[in-house]
């Protein structure tokens, strides 16, 4: 859980430009986390939803998780939208 509380703090909104940078940057794709208002890990009723940008997808088994590709449409939709409901954002990369 502690990853999950640095990863909601240390970001920027999901805008086109940023997804931009992000492939530009040699990001392939993006890992889906979804917290709660008191940052705990929810995909359910997500209030936050952070994309954390990775160069490859994991290999082991272990770390299966939700990805999507940085070029993909729905994130293109989601930076393009104005959602009330919850944010999105891209956590900062080391």
């Amino acid at each position: 859980m502690r990853k999950g509380i640095s990863e909601g703090q240390a970001s920027t909104p999901l805008t086109i430009k940023g997804l931009q940078k992000m492939e530009a940057e040699g990001y392939k794709y993006v890992q889906v986390k979804g917290f709660t208002m008191d940052k705990h890990f929810d995909y359910i009723e997500p209030h936050i939803m952070v994309l954390v940008p990775m160069k490859e997808l994991p290999t082991d088994q272990d770390k299966k998780d939700i990805y999507e590709p940085t070029n993909s449409k729905l994130l293109k939709q989601w930076a393009m939208e104005e959602n009330e409901s919850f944010t999105i954002l891209i956590a900062d990369r080391a």
